[in-house]
């Protein structure tokens, strides 16, 4: 018979039939869960079951549902329950739910609620809720088959699944009542579905093992198990709680249950619950593996053991609890059993003895100690106390057995000590564990057979040695955790129950104590400290324990020990201290330390004290500098009951003091200031001088300053000198950039420990207040310093307990000084601003106006700043750039002229004040608060300072408002900014009050005089009433037009000029300027002070945008002859020679008269643009003769160069309109020496920077325009001029002569390539001038501090110019001039400095390399860019490309031997993808339109072909019917990579010279110095020499009548007597042909040559 008939299959029904017959029931026996095989399980919890009948429901997607939920994958069970909670949660609920989804829903709840996934035992819950509710009370009858289940979900291991079962059963039965009757009602059903999970359900019926893991089936049972007698516990402890205590519930006596009996419902069903007790499967659960299982086993026994005294077979619990639960691990599960020990033990003791069935290994008392060495295992605190009420009540037989008793080796003990010093145990439990050690050796102890000595000598003692004298071989004795007095306590009371083995032990450790004292390191030890520390920590456990001894009751005996050892101590502590100089300061410490912990010893020990105080008075001043000093200082105030210890004190204080500064001496000071001793330094006022000294210097010292602050405040003792004068030199120490930080920390720690002495000292002096120099530090760049500052200043401005009225004068104090202060404690200007809209809020509007008053400056204030700027006056060069021009040479200041001083951020007085006043005003309301005449003198005041800020921002000056750096201009143009919107929105908001009439009048009257001021006063008027007047073409603010004529005709020039300036156009100012022209006309101009004057307000007149329509009404001939007479004015005042004879300048008043005619002849000469004349020339040799005689320009000049540039400029727009000949005629005429004369220009203005000169970088830029307008062009010898310009601070000038020598340079090519021609020696060579320019590239560090956002730097822009004249060489120059000029780049060394500059710009030095697709590569154009980094980029990018397509090999070797294999790898990655493209194409483009030309070539025709998508030339040679051909191929990042040449077709030669070829072809284009596509040529040409020289002059074959063979070979085979060549494969077959080896020509026998 085949074995495989005995084979079973894994099948379900083997699982269900097989796997029952274990629990109770005979096989086959349905009733005990078994049954023949096939049979299905009755409980409901079995994964075997009949599935539910679907057929009757009705909805298609909930038999989907039903049948997905029956599937083993539980993503598709929990998506199947999400479908029916969705289906049910749309139900309509008065149409209920099917009978049929109903009985199906019941058959497949119990197993679902059990299921393996978290997610799907919580979608069961909640979908059994749902279904009960809108069932309503249909559910009642399948509550019996469902509400096991339900309630054991409510004890799920999981949180989320508990809720989600308590949800759901408080969905259903919303009341406590109701939850209640349930479990009443249906507690048969609940006990009975409780039975079956624990004694029908196993692993294998609960999972199967086919679908499911070993690990989930086994945690899927333990989960239902915990969960079923989480319900029995309940049903006993929660239900019954109703039920009188002093009665069992049942059992043999229970009374008969009858209706009004709340134990009725649980008695009917005793017999279930009898099962669970009686039963042995379910006591072996005390020693699951699983933790919740026992855990649970373990509550259901404690709550059952009250509930049914006397009726447990304790020997079956014995076994099974005892026995087997001891020696299982309990993690998670201890406290429960432990506490089950402890309650068996107390009410059924005997179950160790009587009932326990274990021997030999399994004895109890072994199992216990098994169970006591693992300790805690995890559990809290009162796992300690249980176990200590265990060992208390457990049997003596147990605790100590008879072996024990023979040997005295408890291992009850031992297993104890083990559990409590186990590694895994908690340290907050450490304290109880220990305490029930000394319970239980107090029982012990009280045993009669135990030998009490030996017991406290091997179980006790150890824990006051290893106390005492921590060793690793006690490291199990260790008490840790807190606290421990009370546990070494009772230790220490235990040990002197047997006083020999105290007495005998406490010697011991004393003698230790003195040992360690006497052998402690020297201090040259590196372990010195430590050695004393040891000892300094053992003398404090030492004593502090016999301190507590002290209140116990103790022998004579033991009681004369302690005093002898402690006497003993302290004398060897004291003659090691004399012999070794008080280093040892462990053995201060030990005297220190007994005598505070034993204050009865020296009074009692008269020898002692009489040792201690002899040491103290004699030895201890002497030491207090040494280690040991703090110690002694601690000791002399403990010594006040044998010893005067005033004297001691006084000593030791002065002996500190009056010793040198040193660590020790710091460190003795400040113990003193902490101890008591210190109370005698506020009784001698020498003395306290002395101290307060001292304790300067010590401040000084970063370290110590906050520990000397911290105790001097802390103790109660100081005298309140001391702490006033540390805070005294901590403020002062503010001052000390230094300082600052600590000394705000050390005011932090005086307000911490005694705020009340910084308002009692006078901590500061009168002109700097502790709260300005607090709130200045406030905006410290120091993170650490502004945070500390702040915090201090706002806990002075809030203290309560400081004067508010004096805190509010401070204050207001600082706001009034604190704008004008410049000194170096000066305040921040954002900081006053804070401040002071601090205190305008906080301000009541009772005292409102009077605090307006005082936060805005008044007119004299405004006036004591200012004064310093009105002593020097302004700049000449501004007549450039305002409406009042010349007018500033008017001025006659008479004061001398003063330095400006400025704060730390280079400030002065009035540009604070302004800052100030303009941004309190835009920030807060002040200004609407304000009275109208203050507001006015506010208003009047920032206008003036705008016009005066203006200036000061056009060009640096000495006595300027500011003293900063040119990257420090940015705060000041923000404030400059938002002060200009401020005015603009007084002057927008529709005339705002009467204060701006009161502004205007004060300027008016203000401008009158020749002051700076008048000046300044004009310029603001003028800039007022022109906005004012462009606002609202108002007439409430214009002047009395009827004066004007009077206003002008006066001699005060600045209030006319601000009249004419500011009043509309109308009939009166037309005629006031016609009578200004009918004079200027008619004077003699040689009258200076009446003419300019006359000029400047004819000027002012002239340029109002609105007056140019009435030029027009002015008579021509008077507007004819006015030019012609400031023609001749202006022949007659260059016409002046110098006592040489030679041409000169005029004078500077001249000059200034000049600069005047010429701003009026620009203004007039358009209207006369069709008037012919001879003033038009003359105003053109004029300006060239002024032009050529300038030479280097001073300020005072700048004037007149603009106006003529101008004057020039308009000449030029209306010569080319060609719309007057004599004009034209006149610019014709004058070509040369307008060039001449502008390039003279150039040179005159090249030396000066303009970057903070805005009058001299207007007029460079205007001069650059008139030299592009005037398309100028050089001669060669002027071009080396040039240079010079090149390398100016002007941005300007630069692009001028670049422009220049850009359209100069490609030209003279020619004539350089003439004169390389013409000789052999001749050299090219690039300008030195030129080459000096490159010298020195910018480093990319400096390029890093530059500003970008103004404009890019002179030096860079001269630069990159530079290289880009120096490769304008190559244009148009020939090849032989090329290789000079490379060589000379080559010789210098000048392209790597270019190459490694743009590598880091634009590459290496970014995060992302600059996209050079945005610009233009190939060319470039200056100030084409919208930025001018920009612009940099995008010149730089150009220089990179012209340097690889002029210079490949140079640019090829930097980047091979010069560079990083990173930066090779970016710079090669960075070309290829912006560069090469186009240098490729450009090469290629040149080999295309060379390659036709070569074609034609009688010689040696060549054919060239070029392929632009691969990047590849192809050349060809004809040779007898076969072409010899080769290519090359530029690679992606070409120049960079070399170019390879291959071979294609070979004819004729070999191929050892072919290769040669190709390697000489591919070395001519990699190695050549020239670019630009001609090296590839040279290269095609070279190959082509090579062929040509090789064939030339070669015969055809005489056998194949062919110059190449076949083979691609060509005649090599000469005849010695004919001399005629042969194919070599040709005469083969001729000789194998003939069968001869014959010539074929001569027939002679064929012999090689």
């Amino acid at each position: 018979m085949s074995k495989k008939q005995f084979k079973f299959q894994a099948s379900s029904s083997r699982v269900a039939s097989g796997s029952f017959t274990a629990a109770d029931g005979a096989f086959g026996d349905s009733t005990k869960g078994g049954g023949a095989f096939g049979a299905v399980s009755s409980s409901p919890l079995s994964y075997v079951y009949e599935p539910p009948d679907l057929t009757s429901i009705s909805e298609p997607n909930t038999i989907v549902a039903f049948k997905n939920l029956q599937k083993k994958d539980s993503t598709t069970k929990a998506k199947a329950l999400e479908d029916l909670l969705k289906s049910l949660s749309s139900h309509d609920s008065n149409n209920g739910i099917e009978d049929a989804m109903l009985e199906a829903w019941i058959k497949v709840y119990p197993r679902t609620s059990i299921d393996t996934a978290r997610r799907v035992r919580q979608l069961a819950h909640q979908l059994q809720g749902t279904v009960a509710r809108i069932s309503g009370k249909r559910f009642a009858r399948c509550m019996p088959d469902v509400v096991g289940a339900w309630l054991a979900g409510l004890f799920d291991g999981d949180k989320m699944v508990s809720r989600a079962a308590q949800e759901s059963l408080k969905q259903t039965f919303q009341t406590d009542e109701k939850v209640n009757n349930v479990w009443k009602i249906y507690l048969g059903p609940i006990l009975q579905f409780c039975s079956d999970a624990v004694f029908k359900e196993n692993i294998n019926t609960l999972s199967d093992e086919r679908t499911v893991s070993p690990d989930d089936a086994s945690a899927k049972h333990a989960r239902v198990v915990a969960a079923v007698l989480a319900v029995i516990q309940y049903v006993l402890g929660r239900r019954m709680a109703k039920s009188s205590e002093d009665d069992s519930y049942y059992g043999p006596n229970a009374e008969h249950p009858t209706e009004n009996n709340p134990r009725e419902a649980l008695v009917k069903h005793h017999i279930v619950l009898d099962g669970f007790f009686d039963s042995k499967e379910f006591w072996k659960l005390a020693s699951h593996s699983d933790s919740s299982v026992r855990k649970a086993v373990y509550q259901l026994l404690d709550v059952s053991l009250a509930k049914r005294p006397g009726v447990w077979d304790l020997e079956l619990i014995s076994t099974c609890v005892l026995i087997s639960g001891l020696s299982v691990n309990q993690t998670a599960s201890s406290l429960n059993y432990s506490r089950v020990l402890a309650h068996l033990t107390k009410h059924n003791a005997n179950i160790w003895t009587e009932f326990y069935t274990g021997t030999g290994k399994k004895s109890a008392t072994k199992r216990l100690c098994q169970f006591l060495g693992k300790g805690s295992q995890g559990a809290s605190s009162q796992y300690w106390d249980e176990i200590k009420t265990l060992l208390l009540h457990v049997p003596t037989s147990v605790l100590i057995p008879q072996e024990n008793i023979s040997d005295q080796h408890f291992s009850i003990i031992e297993a104890l000590r083990d559990g409590i010093s186990s590694r895994d145990e908690s340290r907050s439990n450490q304290r109880t564990a220990w305490n029930t050690y000394m319970q239980v050796v107090k029982r012990f102890l009280s045993c009669h057979d135990v030998d009490r000595d030996r017991l406290i000598k091997d179980s006790i003692m150890p824990i006051l040695i290893q106390y005492i004298s921590p060793s690793r071989e006690l490291s199990m004795w260790t008490v840790s955790g807190s606290p421990q007095s009370s546990i070494l306590l009772d230790a220490t009371q235990l040990c002197l129950e047997s006083p020999p083995t105290f007495m005998k032990n406490w010697t011991a450790l004393s003698k230790s104590l003195i040992e360690d004292i006497q052998t402690s390191l020297p201090e040259q030890s590196k372990d010195f400290a430590k050695s004393q520390d040891a000892i300094a920590a053992k003398a404090s456990k030492w004593y502090g324990l016999q301190a507590a001894l002290s209140n116990v009751e103790v022998s004579g005996d033991i009681r004369v020990l302690l005093i002898d050892t402690s006497t003993s101590e302290i004398l060897s502590a004291i003659a090691l201290l004399k012999a070794r100089n008080g280093k040892p300061y462990g053995a201060a410490s030990v005297i220190k330390t007994a005598i505070r912990s034993m204050p009865n010893l020296l009074p009692t020990q008269q020898h002692l004290s009489d040792s201690v105080a002899q040491f103290v008075l004699m030895n201890v001043p002497g030491l207090l500098l040494s280690p040991s000093g703090p110690y002694f200082i601690e000791l002399i105030p403990l010594l006040k009951n044998i010893m005067d210890t005033n004297l001691a004190s006084r000593k030791s204080l002065e002996l500190i003091l009056n010793s040198p500064r040193t660590p020790a001496r710091s460190k003795a000071l400040q113990s003193l200031i902490g101890s008591s001793c210190i109370t005698h330094v506020g009784q001698d006022e020498e003395l306290l001088a002395t101290m307060i000294s001292a304790l300067k210097q010590e401040m000084n010292d970063e370290a110590a300053e906050g520990d000397l602050l911290s105790t001097a405040m802390q103790n109660p003792n100081t005298p309140p000198q001391l702490p006033q004068a540390l805070v005294a030199e901590i403020v002062a120490n503010l001052s000390l950039e230094d300082r600052q930080s600590i000394s705000l920390h050390a005011l932090q720690t005086v307000l911490k420990f005694n705020p009340a002495v910084i308002k009692s000292c006078d901590a500061s002096t009168e002109d700097s207040p502790l709260l300005a120099k607090l709130i200045s530090l406030a905006d410290s760049p120091d993170t650490a310093v502004s945070e500390r500052a702040n915090a201090i200043s706002n806990v002075l401005k809030a203290d309560d307990s400081m004067d508010n009225t004096h805190g509010n004068e401070a204050i207001l104090n600082i706001l009034q000084r604190g704008p004008e202060t410049v000194e170096a404690h000066a305040l921040s200007i954002p900081s006053l601003i804070d401040l002071a809209r601090e205190t305008l809020q906080q301000c009541d509007e009772k005292h409102r106006l009077t605090l307006v008053a005082e936060l805005l400056p008044d007119e004299a204030r405004w006036q004591d700043a200012l004064r310093p700027l009105f002593t020097s006056c302004p700049n000449p060069s501004l007549a450039v750039m305002n409406p009042l021009s010349n007018a500033v040479s008017l001025i006659q200041s008479r004061a001398v002229a003063e330095a400006v001083p400025v704060d730390k951020d280079g400030h002065s007085a009035a540009f604070r004040l302004f800052w100030y006043t303009s941004a309190l005003v835009q920030t807060s309301d002040i200004f609407e608060s304000a009275t109208v005449e203050h507001r006015a003198c506010v208003a009047k005041n920032v206008a003036l300072m705008l016009q005066i800020a203006s200036d000061h921002l056009s060009i640096r000056s000495p006595h300027s408002l500011w003293q900063l750096q040119d990257t420090e201009h940015d705060e000041v143009v923000e404030v400059i900014s938002q002060t200009q919107r401020l005015t603009a929105s007084w002057l927008a908001n529709g005339l705002p009050g009467p204060f701006l009439p009161i502004c205007l009048s004060g300027l008016m009257e203000d401008s009158y005089g020749t002051s700076v001021r008048s000046y300044y006063s004009s310029r603001a008027y003028i800039s007022t009433m022109t906005e004012l007047t462009e606002l609202h073409a108002a007439t409430d603010f214009q002047m009395d037009i009827e004066n004007l004529s009077t206003t002008t005709k006066s001699l005060e020039i600045f209030p006319a000029a601000a009249v004419v300036s500011a009043i509309p156009t109308s009939a009166a100012l037309v005629r006031n300027f016609n009578e200004l022209l009918a004079q200027l006309t008619g004077d003699d101009l040689k009258k200076y002070a009446k003419s300019i004057s006359h000029l400047i307000i004819l000027n002012s007149i002239l340029n109002r945008e609105d007056f140019v329509d009435s030029l027009p009404s002015i008579p021509k001939q008077r507007l004819v002859f006015f030019v012609q007479h400031l023609c001749e004015e202006l022949v007659k005042m260059f016409n002046v020679t110098d006592s040489s004879g030679i041409q000169a300048l005029p004078s500077t008043s001249a000059l200034v008269m000049g600069a005047e005619i010429m701003r009026a002849l620009g203004q007039v000469l358009p209207a006369l643009s069709e008037t012919y004349g001879t003033f038009w020339e003359s105003i053109i040799e004029v300006l060239t003769k002024a032009w050529s005689l300038l030479g280097a320009v001073s300020d005072s000049q700048l004037p007149f160069l603009h106006a003529s540039l101008r004057l020039f400029s308009t000449l030029q727009r209306y010569g080319l309109k060609e719309s007057n000949d004599d004009l034209v005629d006149a610019l014709h005429s004058h070509e040369n020496s307008i060039a001449s004369s502008m390039i003279s220009l150039l040179h005159a203005l090249c030396d000066l920077p303009d970057e903070s000169h805005q009058p001299r970088k207007i007029i460079n830029e205007l001069l650059a325009r008139q030299i592009s307008y005037a398309n100028i062009a050089i001669q060669s010898p002027a071009a080396s001029d040039l240079f010079p310009v090149l390398g100016s601070e002007s941005l300007a000038l630069q692009a001028s002569a670049y422009a220049l020598l850009h359209r100069h340079i490609p030209g003279s090519q020619e004539d350089v390539a003439m004169d390389k021609a013409l000789s052999k020696d001749y050299v090219a060579k690039l300008p030195e001038e030129l080459l000096s320019l490159i010298l020195e590239e910018p480093t990319p560090s400096a390029l890093a501090e530059v500003d970008f956002k103004r404009s890019m730097p002179p030096s860079l822009q001269s630069y990159f110019l530079s290289w880009q004249l120096i490769f304008d060489h190559w244009t148009g120059a020939s090849d032989a001039v090329k290789n000079d000029y490379i060589h000379a780049v080559k010789e210098g060394s000048y392209i790597q400095g270019l190459l490694h500059l743009a590598s880091d710009v634009l590459i290496t030095s970014r995060s992302r390399p600059v996209d050079a697709s945005k610009f233009d590569i190939d060319s470039y154009r200056p100030g084409s860019d919208d930025t001018p980094e920009e612009d940099a980029h995008s010149m730089l990018i150009h220089l990179y490309f012209l340097a690889l397509k002029h210079l490949p090999t140079l640019s090829k070797a930097w980047w091979r031997d010069d560079t990083s294999r990173q930066t090779q790898v970016s710079v090669e990655s960075w070309t290829e993808k912006y560069i090469s493209p186009l240098i490729i194409s450009s090469e290629l483009a040149t080999v295309s339109a060379w390659g036709p030309t070569q074609a034609s070539d009688p010689d040696q025709p060549l054919t060239v072909k070029v392929s632009t998508s691969t990047r590849e030339i192809t050349a060809s040679i004809p040779i007898d019917e076969q072409f010899m051909s080769l290519a090359i191929i530029l690679p992606p990042s070409y120049p960079l990579s070399r170019a390879t040449v291959s071979g294609l077709h070979r004819v004729g030669v070999t191929e050892q010279k072919w290769r040669s070829w190709i390697i000489t072809t591919q070395g001519v284009i990699n190695f050549s110095d020239i670019g630009g596509g001609n090296q590839l040529i040279d290269g095609l040409m070279a190959w082509r020499k090579n062929v040509t020289a090789t064939l030339k002059g070669q015969t055809e074959c005489a056998i194949c009548y062919s110059v190449v063979s076949a083979d691609r070979q060509l005649p090599s085979k000469r005849c010695g007597t004919c001399k005629n060549l042969f194919h070599g494969g040709c005469l083969f077959k001729w000789f194998k042909s003939s069968n001869s080896s014959s010539c074929p020509l001569c027939r002679n026998q064929f012999s090689y040559a």
